[in-house]
């Protein structure tokens, strides 16, 4: 079954007009008999029919924009969560600086070109990109209370656009 928004508005449009001419047809049969049933089968159906004509390419465009609209959505909203996974991975790294848990300092610089890499992707809105680089900054400069709650404005800035 083809779900384009062209071939729904298609069926839609014959649906309506195929009930809307039984329905003329059956309240002319009532009120006067076959040659009332056919007359008002005949103005329902054609002004159902002429309206599909006219509002189908309309509703077909309405559904198009829609569907950019929600694309765009998505793509803003995956975007930022690549952004917090890449932060947050470069966050992992960096702390702690020393002992078993710290990771050698050739994983820490992949992760800091992958977080700024992410970061730099079109399509960020602004109020993400400012507040990935208050985290970038953060961790770069190894103040990890300020990471840490910096890393917590992304996340909220991230959950807020959507």
């Amino acid at each position: 079954m083809d779900t384009t928004p062209e071939h729904m508005s298609a069926r839609s449009a014959v649906g309506w007009t195929v009930a809307l001419t039984g329905l003329g047809a059956l309240t002319g049969f009532a009120w006067d008999g076959p040659f009332l049933a056919f007359a008002c089968a005949l103005s329902l159906g054609g002004g159902a029919a002429l309206g599909g004509v006219l509002f189908r390419r309309r509703m077909a465009a309405s559904i198009r924009e829609g569907q950019g609209k929600a694309a765009a959505r998505g793509y803003a909203d995956g975007i930022g969560d690549m952004v917090v996974l890449g932060v947050s991975a470069y966050e992992a790294a960096v702390f702690p600086l020393a002992g078993r848990d710290a990771v050698d300092p050739a994983e820490r610089a992949a992760r800091r070109t992958a977080a700024y890499r992410v970061t730099a992707a079109d399509g960020i809105p602004h109020h993400v990109r400012e507040a990935a680089a208050a985290a970038l900054e953060a961790i770069d400069e190894e103040r990890d209370g300020e990471a840490r709650s910096s890393l917590a404005d992304l996340i909220k800035a991230v959950h807020g656009q959507r």
